[in-house]
């Protein structure tokens, strides 16, 4: 992992996102690259009147010019604030770099994606004045489309670390390979990986049987305590059941597999979606089969 990519808005929690990129990076020896898309539309005045258009272009024209001064005093103060803490934590071997660009967020994030060739994308999942309906749209975008893990931070106190992860499995045959890759990850923070399957009460069928057959793949790592297995029948509410096992655990992060069409039809039950797993306000880890 030697390219990490954190997408920023410059709201509120954008330093508790970077500071989950830099305990990556330091791990990894990593560059970290924080990425800013401003608005940079023209709006034309609805008028039939010259003299107004003209007066209208001259406006947007240079209130774009200041919105893209503002991204660059915005970017410079967060790259230094970024550099300092490195500096003060004596990080030896992570670099930053910045990048602006004008124009669709979503278009430029997957054209910077392109162009960098992240192993890693860290990005908030709440924007600027709490937007979740902006910012949350296009981190659900990235998790669709990118084709490396992503990590999304919800608006957080602070950093929580990587001491306990909680992997969705919804035991299917790609799981092992994932499994083992999560625990290579994190390694290096000593985490504990809780294996869980929610199941609905009256759908008991083979999931037990599935569940014991991947538990038995890692016998080793179940007996140092760097994993383990658990199926948790749930009832109507879902939301509820999440929820108690994220407290009762002391979840750090929630890793899964993205699925495109249902993002957790399989290892939660239908009534679980996106809204569900964003809703626990624990950081998200979406893996892609293959990665």
């Amino acid at each position: 992992m030697k390219k990490i990519l954190v997408p920023v808005d410059f709201s509120g929690h954008t330093d508790i996102t970077c500071r989950y990129a830099i305990e990556f990076a330091k791990v990894f020896g990593a560059e970290i690259k924080l990425f800013h898309t401003y608005f940079d539309q023209i709006i034309i005045a609805d008028t039939s009147f010259p003299d107004t258009l003209d007066m209208s272009t001259i406006y947007n024209e240079e209130l774009m010019k200041e919105i893209f001064r503002q991204a660059e005093r915005s970017m410079a103060e967060l790259e230094e604030k970024v550099n300092n803490l490195i500096k003060k934590e004596n990080i030896a071997n992570v670099t930053i770099t910045t990048i602006l660009t004008g124009g669709e967020l979503e278009y430029e994030l997957k054209g910077i994606c392109t162009e960098f060739h992240p192993d890693l994308v860290v990005m908030g999942t709440t924007g600027k004045g709490n937007n979740i309906n902006i910012w949350g749209k296009v981190s659900s975008f990235i998790i669709d489309h990118a084709k490396v893990p992503v990590i999304t931070v919800p608006e957080i106190k602070s950093f929580r670390g990587f001491g306990t992860i909680m992997f969705a499995a919804d035991l299917s045959a790609g799981n092992a390979a994932t499994i083992s890759g999560l625990i290579d990850l994190f390694s290096a923070f000593s985490a504990r990986i809780h294996v869980v399957h929610f199941i609905t009460k009256s759908k008991q069928n083979d999931e037990y049987v599935r569940m014991k057959g991947l538990q038995l793949k890692f016998g080793k790592e179940e007996k140092t305590n760097q994993v383990s297995f658990e199926v948790v029948e749930v009832a109507e509410d879902n939301q509820a059941a999440v929820d108690q096992f994220v407290a009762e655990k002391k979840i750090d992060m929630i890793a899964f597999q993205p699925h495109k069409h249902n993002l957790l039809y399989m290892f939660f039950t239908k009534n679980i979606t996106k809204k569900n797993l964003f809703a626990t306000n624990v950081p998200l880890l979406s893996v892609p089969s293959g990665t």
